[in-house]
């Protein structure tokens, strides 16, 4: 993965029209320098050309584990069982060989829903093997998106946990969808794991090849988009995109020992278990997040670099025995999901100054990263452009690109863009343009570094008798108070004034703090229209979607709830 990185503007014109940036980069020990320019008001990345040496991502990681098939591929983090990519490999080929004795063929969908552990990702690359569709689930999904899930992709089988396969097999029930279920663990109604890899002889093992896939612009992946306004939409992802990621040497993982918690139905859970078998490096599979728990696996496995939602990172950073750990060995932490608040960016920093704190944005629509912090760039900011992707700023009313430090909706074009939502084509043109460009719905500026700065989501903007507040701010504040873990402000509807701001807070541990103090606080910070005039609401934890962010949506009907009385 991208490491430490340090910035120089090399060039700056009196006008800001067109301007060289030389960005020096460290990966992997080796220094090269990537550049991006700005003109028009658009700002590009360095054109990179990365050679394709494989024809498919099937032959790529067929070829990667059959060669590193004595070296460990992943270590359980809670018993310490190891996993050689030789065993991983059999264990793939069996569960292809079963797939294709079930019928399943190219093109058709394999679902995934599970949490992490040694096999979660086998059914993953099993699929990839015989041309299949990878579709991972929320394995905590509730009977709603199951439903919503089942009758969208209708997978011919898919691989849960025991937890979600009982929601599953009901969803496809009520569905009607036939489709077989494989459990991990035992469920009656299922067929277990252990047995799919049963049953299957040396030679038929042996004599396994890969689907040739025959068209690169065919789907490789659905990956659900996260839902934080409605239902999640079906992202579709090519082979190309798939092998162009997996070719990209400069995100790789070589001898680097990686961790994350990240379940594979989010993209970055997703990508980097793909990226990290495609490295033929070693990672640790962990679960549930913990700031104890990852603190001890940090020390024991010598972990060097680590991805963690910002919701993670808040809360690690606010373990009270952090700084009693010895966590020497982290090289990098990279951020990702939602903006870290520059407070929280600079107390990580802080606690942890051998460690490189790095801030990215991507989106799954986006096929990966679009920005990425150096090592020196501003706290808060998600970075500059990378290469192979241009990034604009547009006008929400006009769709004219703005200059550096003007707010409007943030748009993103790069080679990796989703084919479009799976069944939903309404939605994909809503998303993106005849000319290529993602239009993001968030709002966000550049400044004169070309670091980008994501203000606020467009639709999650309030209006207060013509002013237009973004939440962000107020939260900012907040959570600044040593007694807030989590703030989030929606608006309260209003007969007369749009909306009222109200707060939800969820507090620390152990320490207090009354709405009173926050809405002063709110009230000496910021103009009148910012004003906590719908109070503060103090919730034992936020509500979040299941990749981590705070799920607005149910706030805000907890808000309506509140006009009500």
């Amino acid at each position: 993965m991208t490491a430490n990185t340090t910035s120089d503007v090399s060039h700056r014109c009196s006008i800001y029209d067109r301007v060289v940036f030389s960005v020096e980069t460290s990966l992997q020990n080796s220094s090269t320098t990537t550049t991006f320019t700005v003109a028009g008001n658009v700002l590009r990345g360095e054109k990179k050309t990365y050679e394709m040496k494989h024809r498919s991502c099937a032959q790529m990681l067929y070829g990667v584990m059959k060669k590193n098939r004595s070296r460990v591929v992943q270590v359980d983090a809670g018993t310490g069982e190891e996993d050689t990519y030789g065993e991983m490999l059999d264990r793939a080929v069996r569960c292809a060989l079963w797939l294709r004795k079930q019928g399943v063929k190219r093109g058709d969908i394999v679902a995934v829903a599970t949490h992490n552990h040694l096999d979660s990702f086998v059914p993953c690359v099993a699929a990839v093997f015989i041309g299949a569709i990878v579709n991972p689930w929320d394995a905590g999904m509730n009977a709603g998106h199951a439903r919503h899930f089942m009758s969208l992709t209708e997978p011919k089988v898919i691989f849960a946990n025991e937890q979600a396969a009982r929601v599953a097999l009901e969803a496809a029930k009520a569905e009607g969808v036939e489709t077989k279920t494989v459990v991990f663990g035992d469920r009656p109604g299922t067929v277990a794991f252990t047995d799919v890899l049963q049953g299957h002889s040396d030679f038929e093992v042996a004599s396994f090849r890969y689907e040739e896939v025959t068209d690169l612009r065919d789907t490789s992946l659905i990956m659900f988009s996260s839902g934080t306004t409605g239902l999640p939409k079906g992202v579709q992802m090519s082979h190309d995109m798939l092998l162009r990621l997996l070719e990209n040497k400069d995100l790789e993982f070589g001898n680097m020992t990686p961790l994350w918690f990240s379940p594979i139905f989010w993209i970055t859970g997703c990508f980097l278990n793909f990226m990290s078998l495609a490295s033929g490096a070693k990672k640790i599979v962990a679960t549930e997040f913990d700031p104890q728990k990852l603190c001890e696996i940090l020390v024991r496995y010598k972990i060097t670099w680590l991805m963690l939602s910002t919701s993670m990172s808040n809360r690690f950073v606010r373990y009270k025995d952090l700084p009693s750990y010895d966590l020497s060995s982290l090289d990098q932490i990279m951020i990702g999901g939602a903006t870290l608040k520059q407070e929280s960016q600079d107390a990580l920093k802080k606690h942890l100054p051998h460690t490189s704190v790095i801030q990215c944005y991507g989106m799954t629509e986006l096929g990966g990263l679009a920005m990425i912090q150096n090592s020196n760039g501003a706290s808060g900011s998600c970075g500059t452009v990378v290469p192979n992707c241009e990034l604009k700023i547009v006008d929400v009313q006009t769709g004219e690109s703005l200059g550096p430090n003007l707010q409007g909706e943030l748009c993103v074009k790069t080679p990796n863009v989703m084919i479009g939502y799976y069944k939903n084509p309404t939605a994909t043109m809503e998303i993106l343009d005849e000319d290529g460009w993602i239009h993001t719905g968030d709002l966000a500026y550049y400044n004169e570094d070309g670091e980008v700065f994501i203000v606020d989501r467009l639709k999650e903007i309030i209006k207060y008798r013509g002013h237009q507040i973004a939440p962000t701010e107020i939260e900012d504040l907040l959570q600044a108070h040593p007694a807030v873990m989590e703030a989030a402000v929606v608006g309260i509807p209003h007969p007369t004034d749009d909306d009222h701001p109200v707060a939800f807070v969820s507090k620390m541990p152990n320490k207090e703090v009354t709405e009173e103090e926050l809405v002063t606080i709110v009230e000496k910070n910021f103009i009148d229209a910012y004003k906590l005039r719908g109070g503060v609401k103090f919730l034992p934890s936020l509500p979040h979607t299941s990749s981590g962010k705070v799920l607005r949506i149910a706030l805000k009907n907890m808000a309506k709830s509140l006009a009500l009385q």
